[in-house]
């Protein structure tokens, strides 16, 4: 059962929606382009943490002000203004998809500021002999061949009908807006496999075995990139085994933090 609850946190003038529960070390997670929820994984991970999933800046809920985010930076900044509103230190971070490129930029710069590291099919990297999918050109039912492993599923149609309900449509627009600010044409920043040696703290990549939108060699350069860092493949998951396998992420997040609890 769910215990989570919704939040709107005002940071440097403008509202984030924040959705939080649990107890715990602090532990933040960064969402997809695709799901702006509080999913079952969440539950498992605030069984021993206290979560937080705020929405990104341009998404439903966190829409006001995007204009002042022009670059990457600048929502890094914005999550480092985030952490000092709800005085958190030191938290571990997730990010799946492209949260997982704001987790790395994140930790790249400031590792200081952070306990962990898991990235979880992570855009970001520039690699030209394994180009990503350009998920802005494609249709419902395409996106859904692209991003999960079994796309006729009803978690796979619930998240991205064909048609969405009249309620989403406003939230679908703005993500894809919010997607194409960054990850227009290019979905990476071309300085961020040159620098990844900078992210020096104790790092869990996570990828799914069928991942049809990063290909997995993504997930070997990160892990070759970051010192020390460990490499899980989740099998028979897509672009997005944070929803496809929950379980199978919770564990290997929980059993990795365990080992890094300082």
């Amino acid at each position: 059962m769910s215990t989570y609850r919704e939040d709107k946190v005002i940071v440097r003038g403008r509202n984030v929606k924040l959705l939080r529960g649990g107890k715990g070390a602090p532990l933040i997670f960064l969402h997809d382009a695709f799901c702006l929820a509080w999913l079952p994984l969440h539950d498992r991970l605030a069984s021993e943490y206290e979560v937080f999933v705020p929405i990104h800046p341009g998404f439903a809920g966190s829409d006001e002000g995007f204009e002042q985010f022009e670059m990457m930076e600048d929502l890094v900044i914005h999550y480092l203004d985030l952490c000092e509103v709800l005085k958190i230190q030191r938290p571990a971070l997730a990010g799946a998809s492209f949260g997982g490129w704001i987790a790395a930029e994140w930790a790249m710069r400031y590792s200081e500021r952070l306990r962990a590291l898991v990235l979880i099919d992570a855009l970001g990297l520039r690699l030209t002999s394994a180009p990503v999918a350009d998920v802005l050109s494609l249709d419902g039912p395409a996106l859904r061949r692209t991003l999960f492993a079994e796309p006729n599923s009803l978690l796979a149609l619930q998240t991205l009908p064909d048609t969405p309900q009249v309620d989403a449509i406003v939230g679908t627009i703005l993500g894809r807006r919010a997607l194409a600010r960054f990850a227009w044409q290019f979905p990476d920043d071309p300085s961020l496999l040159r620098y990844l040696y900078r992210t020096r703290l104790p790092t869990l990549i996570l990828w799914g075995e069928r991942d049809q939108c990063v290909p997995m060699a993504h997930g070997d350069a990160f892990r070759n990139g970051i010192a020390g860092s460990q490499f899980e493949v989740i099998a028979g998951a897509g672009h997005l085994p944070h929803m496809e396998a929950p379980e199978e992420c919770a564990k290997a997040m929980q059993d990795f933090l365990r080992g890094h609890e300082r």
